[in-house]
């Protein structure tokens, strides 16, 4: 579970740029090394359509690809492939990270995933090459939007197959913070409604979101106060008494340390 919030995070804040989109047939019973001696130019986001085969990187990783099982990353990776008994069909989707920020070393190696396969990727799949076929800067703007679609929709479902302990529990607790983010909400209290430590609750918590239960209470808030700022209709002051602070000046660290600019900026900005 761990590893796919840190996959989700490493896309959601690592600039990428989105290549060239195949869908490839490999023929029966037949072995590719087309990479074995020169390391692949891009990462890859590969998803199983038909058939099997076996892509395995610098001699050792060996990760099946079949439908229901993808693999993402495999950036400067030597590679080959072994196709099963009835062939292969699958779908890559090349992509870069921008190199010079640490969380793109994770896509130097190659991540296997398996979800519940959903007849829809297929359309999706066809209309990301349909995209990546289209001139100039709106289909490739297109492209890289088909791309996060297909990318979050499969790590979602990846998730939902590895679900943890006490996922039920933690989804309740997100859907009662949306519901009281308002109100004083202590990590001692939340692990109580489940007769848990508040240890163990904070890290069953982080295990399903990737985030500390009180860092999801913030964000929580700090998304509701900007929606609110935004309409320009609010004091700073009577924003922070909505989302649960009594303290404005508090509030406004809280909501700088989020969004970059202090509250009051924003208010400005709307006031214009």
């Amino acid at each position: 579970m761990e590893r796919y919030n840190q996959l989700a995070q490493a896309f959601a804040y690592t600039p990428i740029h989105v290549y060239g989109v195949y869908k490839s047939r490999l023929e029966a019973n037949r072995l590719y090394r087309g990479h074995v001696d020169q390391p692949t130019a891009y990462g890859g986001l590969i998803l199983g359509l038909r058939g099997s085969a076996r892509f395995t990187f610098n001699g050792s990783n060996s990760i099946e690809v079949s439908q229901g099982k993808a693999i993402i990353g495999g950036y400067q990776m030597r590679l080959e492939l072994e196709v099963g008994e009835t062939g292969c069909e699958y779908a890559l989707i090349h992509f870069l990270p921008d190199r010079r920020l640490p969380e793109a070393t994770l896509f130097q190696k190659a991540h296997q995933l398996e979800y519940l396969f959903e007849p829809s990727m297929l359309q999706m799949v066809d209309e990301l090459l349909q995209a990546d076929g289209a001139p100039g800067e709106m289909a490739a703007l297109q492209k890289k939007a088909l791309f996060y679609q297909l990318l979050a929709h499969v790590l979602r479902l990846a998730r939902l197959q590895q679900k943890p302990k006490n996922s039920e529990v933690m989804e309740e607790t997100i859907r009662y913070i949306h519901a009281h983010y308002h109100e004083p909400i202590t990590l001692g209290q939340l692990a109580a409604r489940y007769d848990m430590t508040p240890k163990y609750f904070s890290a069953a918590f982080r295990k399903c979101t990737g985030v500390g239960p009180i860092d999801y209470v913030i964000h929580c808030r700090m998304k509701r106060a900007h929606q609110l700022l935004m309409t320009g209709a609010f004091t700073v002051s009577a924003v922070a008494r909505s989302v649960g602070y009594q303290d404005p000046y508090y509030f406004s660290r809280l909501f700088k340390k989020q969004f970059g600019v202090a509250p009051s900026y924003v208010l400005l900005e709307m006031k214009k």
